[in-house]
């Protein structure tokens, strides 16, 4: 087992769980003195079939609002080796492939369903791809 981290990546939804994951993080960071990252992917597969506005408005105003519910979670863990990231794409891709690779990510917290409960029937869960593929521990929190 490895005793300490480097580099954490907490993956954010907006769902309890994802929250809760949040909490775990920053308790392992602090014990390991390490650099955390917040990160929010929005799937913009999911934001191209759901609306008539122009795609780059719906994006930049999903960005926007991301930006500020990570910004207040920030402030609430008060670390200061906290850090947002905001991506738009894929979250399976960029959770298992494009931040652990660019960040050296060692360990990845997330919740274990989010927000996604129907689209993981239709899809296949992000936590559970994560689990599956990631090249690192990853840490995933039911309660």
């Amino acid at each position: 087992m490895k005793t300490s981290y480097r580099n954490i990546l907490v993956a954010l939804d907006g769902s309890e769980q994802a929250d809760n994951a949040l909490l775990e993080a920053v308790e392992t960071a602090k014990r390991n003195d390490t650099k955390l990252y917040l990160v929010s992917v929005i799937d913009d597969s999911n934001l191209l079939m759901n609306t008539a506005i122009p795609v780059d408005k719906v994006i930049e105003e999903e960005k926007s609002s991301v930006n500020a519910e990570l910004t207040k979670k920030i402030k609430e863990i008060d670390y200061p080796k906290a850090e947002i990231l905001i991506a738009v794409g894929n979250p399976k891709k960029y959770l298992t492939v494009d931040l652990p690779k660019s960040l050296n990510i060692d360990l990845i917290f997330l919740g274990a369903t989010g927000k996604g409960r129907i689209e993981r029937i239709l899809v296949g869960s992000v936590a559970n791809y994560v689990v599956n593929h990631a090249p690192c521990n990853v840490m995933v929190v039911r309660d």
